[in-house]
């Protein structure tokens, strides 16, 4: 699932705030090698790519933008941007994983742990 500038729009959930609505019979997880720790989420009703997830490890979800259903949260930033021009559309762009980033993630984490 990649966009007009060939990337991938995610968006990042913690995995205890997240649930497949309907269909969750039809995901299929595959990986792209055997000793994979990602694993890609399909629809197998329609061959569409849903989400990526960890078997352990990371307490998050990252789903495709675009499987979201109304209007999908505004983008807040671009990371692991080697190619697109930075900044081109008012969205920080950044090389790498900027220090704000992490730390939403870890706070995120926390409050998982903390259960809040």
């Amino acid at each position: 699932m990649r966009d007009q500038d060939g990337g991938s729009a995610y968006v990042l959930y913690r995995k205890d705030r997240i649930v497949c609505s309907k269909g969750a019979s039809h995901l299929q997880r595959f990986k792209l090698s055997e000793g994979s720790v990602t694993n890609r989420a399909v629809a197998t009703c329609c061959n569409s790519a849903m989400f990526v997830d960890f078997d352990k490890g990371p307490f998050w979800v990252s789903v495709y933008r675009s499987r979201l259903q109304g209007d999908p949260p505004p983008l807040q930033m671009r990371i692991c941007m080697n190619v697109r021009p930075a900044d081109r559309d008012g969205i920080p762009s950044y090389r790498g994983r900027p220090l704000s980033f992490v730390a939403k993630l870890l706070g995120s984490g926390t409050a998982m742990l903390l259960r809040r």
